[in-house]
Parts: structure tokens; sequence; C-alpha cells
């Protein structure tokens, strides 16, 4: 988290503090803002998991929206187990009689959103128990909005910030109606047309009897099986056109694993709509541009690609980094492209030849380019970090774009070790500190 996310995050708890002062006794003031901070993050989570396109406008994408449900997610958690630990019952709400089973009902939702918030901490959790676990949170939020009107607070009813909670408390239930519906409407029937595979994985084509919705290269839709209640999984689009759809799905985990082994023409899948906000320029009046792709990551720009024009417009620099060209999905559409299109730099870079993107080769690749070069990265964060810190020691201008896609942003195995040493580490180190002289 940097400076800035935390100067967001600290203005965002404040704001709180600062709405609620004025209509409380001195006592109250954290745990009302504490309970107020608890409501409206949790009704921002709903709202943004509601995929909105307003809302992933303002956001910057989906994977942005993504990022911020999660934050919100830890300052609701917060918000309810401070609000839990110092509110008491003073005033009144808006039936005293049913003030009593508004405290008991709290507890549940602060005990609800407490294990919610701990399964969504651990990748070792499964995916699909990890998303049907995330359904529980607009019951954990009736829960809490029951109590925040009818406990017994200090806060009047009426009040600007009892006012907001409502209001914000109705959009956030509004949100998670419309989440619902579309579990419950069905997306667009499509048929795999075509399956080819490679080492670790497939490309895929889908093609739909009916138009699909339009979509811009560097967009995803996500996948489901056409069954009831089947888990519906985020892929970048490698191509397609108004009735039809291309995919390289690499096995990267149950879902995809089981998919890669066993997808065949025929099977009918459903598919949504696209989004995102990842897009290479593909239009004649582009500006110069570097695309910076990892394994898989070439697919938003297969699309870019498929729907470029030959043209003398500014150049297109893009680098494919691949294990092997087994491995490559896509490498012969991606190399039949360049020949195809004057204005792309096709540069392959495969490990098993020695070729990696090091960050001497980057650096000597980005040195060549001009200054203001737009760069568009799409892969491993490992190769995004090296990229971006190169990018900005050479002084380059360029606005940097790219999508997180891990939306689930759990911690795994990997991290939970490093977490454990650096505690284990630290333990030693104030335990030697402390430790009696035997001098």
């Amino acid at each position: 988290m940097n400076k800035t996310s935390l100067s967001i995050a600290a203005a965002f708890a404040g704001l709180h503090v600062a709405v609620v002062a004025p209509f409380v006794p001195l006592a109250s003031v954290v745990p009302a803002a504490l309970g107020m901070l608890a409501m409206t993050s949790m009704a921002l989570t709903l709202i943004l998991a509601a995929r909105w396109r307003v809302v992933d406008v303002i956001m910057g994408g989906p994977d942005k929206s993504y990022g911020a449900h999660r934050w919100l997610g830890f300052f609701a958690l917060f918000g309810a187990m401070g609000h839990w630990a110092t509110a008491e019952s003073i005033g009144a709400g808006l039936a005293p009689l049913l003030a009593e089973s508004g405290e008991e009902v709290g507890t549940l939702a602060a005990m609800g959103l407490l294990v919610m918030t701990g399964a969504a901490m651990v990748r070792a959790i499964p995916y699909h128990l990890w998303k049907a676990s995330h359904m529980l949170m607009g019951p954990v939020f009736v829960l809490a909005a029951y109590h925040t009107f009818f406990v017994a607070s200090p806060l009047a009813v009426g009040a600007v910030p009892w006012t907001l909670v409502a209001v914000v408390s109705g959009v956030g239930l509004l949100a998670w109606g419309q989440t619902l519906w579309r579990k419950i409407v069905p997306t667009r029937l499509v048929t795999v047309e075509q399956v080819t595979p490679f080492e670790g994985g497939v490309e895929v084509r889908f093609v739909s009897d009916a138009p699909l919705s339009a979509f811009r290269p560097g967009q995803f839709a996500t996948l489901a099986h056409n069954r009831a209640r089947a888990e519906a999984h985020p892929f970048t689009i490698s191509g397609g056109d108004a009735r039809s759809r291309s995919f390289v799905i690499r096995d990267a985990g149950d879902w995809t694993g089981a998919f890669v082994h066993t997808v065949a023409a025929g099977d009918r899948f459903r598919i949504s709509r696209a989004v995102g906000r990842f897009l290479p320029q593909v239009g004649a009046a582009r500006k110069e541009q570097l695309w910076v792709a990892g394994g898989v990551g070439i697919t938003p720009f297969m699309a870019a690609m498929e729907r470029m024009q030959p043209d003398d417009g500014a150049r297109v620099t893009l680098l494919y980094c691949i294990r092997s060209r087994e491995t490559a999905g896509g490498i012969a559409a991606v190399e039949a492209h360049a020949r195809r299109l004057p204005q792309l730099d096709l540069v392959v870079l495969s490990n098993d030849r020695g070729e990696g993107l090091t960050p001497a080769r980057f650096a000597e690749i980005a040195s060549a380019l001009p200054a203001g070069t737009q760069v568009y990265l799409c892969g491993p964060e490992g190769l995004k970090g090296m990229v971006t810190r190169i990018w900005t020691h050479l002084g380059k201008t360029g606005r940097i774009h790219s999508e997180r896609f891990d939306f689930r942003g759990a911690i795994g195995l990997t991290e939970m070790i490093y977490i454990g040493k650096s505690v284990l580490q630290k333990a030693r180190i104030t335990g030697q500190t402390h430790a009696p002289s035997r001098s």
C-alpha cells in the first residue's frame, strides 16, 4: 500500500468521524463512527460487486474496483469489530421494542463478517467455496442494517449521519439485488467450435447462434458451464467477431485444469458481456506503443492485432515473453499478424533459448523508444514490476497501462510462509535482546 493509498484510507476513515462528531456525545463519537464506517464499507463492497458500468469507469476498470472491494472489506471488518467492542446501548432506534433484538442481530452480523473476511484471506480455500461464501455478504449486510436502524443508538433518527447511512444502505441493497438477478438471468449461450491444445493449455473458439455484444480489444468476459449454479471465471478475449469469441486458457487451477483437459468441440457454455479498461490503441491515429506480454498475457494483444489493419501510423513494439514455443498459446497467430502488419515489430523472447527478458535487455529495448511511448503490460506481477521500475528509471514519460487479474487477491501458502518467517525472525531477535545475560 503506497503513501497515496494510505492517505486516501486515512481520509476515508477520518471522514466518518467528522460526519458523526457533531451529532453524538463525545464519548460516543468513536463507536458511532466505527459503526458508520462498517456500514458504508459493506454497502460500497456490494455496489462494486454489482459491476455497474459507471462505477467501473469511475474506478478506472473492474480490476481497480475489485482492489477497492478488498480494502473496503477490511475497513468493514475493522469498523464492525471496533464498534462491537466499544459501543453501548444509549438512546433509541426506530422502534424501541426491537432494540434488544437489534443488539443480538448486530453480534451475528459482526461474527459473520469476521468469518467471511477470514475465508477471503486464505487462498487454500477452494475457489468455488470462496465465491459461494462471498454471496453471503448480502444477508450479513441485511443483519447489519437491521442492527443499525433498530438498536438503541445515540444517533437521532433523521440526523445527517443516520440519513447518509440509510441512503448508502438502500443503494447497497439495490446493488445486491441486481447481483442476485444476474445469477438468475441467463448469459449468452455459446458452443465450442474449435479446440487447439498446446503444452499446459488450450486455444478455444466459441460460436453463437445469435449476435454477441460488442467487445473492444483488451477486454475480458466470464465463462461458465451451461448448468445451474455453475462457476463463472474471467478470461481475456483473444479474438472474435459478432458471433464468435476466442480465448487462450492455461491450466492454472481446479476449474481451468478441468477445462483444459476435458473441453471438446460441441460443448456448451455461457459467456458474459465484455468488460475492462485495458485497451491497446489499434487505430491509425494511435500513439507509439510498447506491448509487453508474459505467457498467456498475450491474449489482449492478439485481439488488438486481429482488429488492426496495415497502416503507416505510429509503431507498435510487441515483446512476447515465453518459456518455450510449445507452451506459447497463440504463437502461430501472433507471428501471422506480425507478417501482416507493417507497423508491428514483434520480438519473441524464449527462456529455453536463453532469451528471457532481463532488466538489461529491457533497458536496451526501452532506451531506443521515444519518451512518450505508451506501455501496455499483461503478464506476471514480477514482469510488470521489473518493466515499471526500469521505465521510470529511464525517465520515460509515457503512461503504463495494466490490469490486475488476480481478483481474489487472497493470501496463499507462499505468502503465509513468508509472513510466518518474518514474525518468527522478529520474535527471535526480540527474545535475544531481552534475554538475561549469562556473564
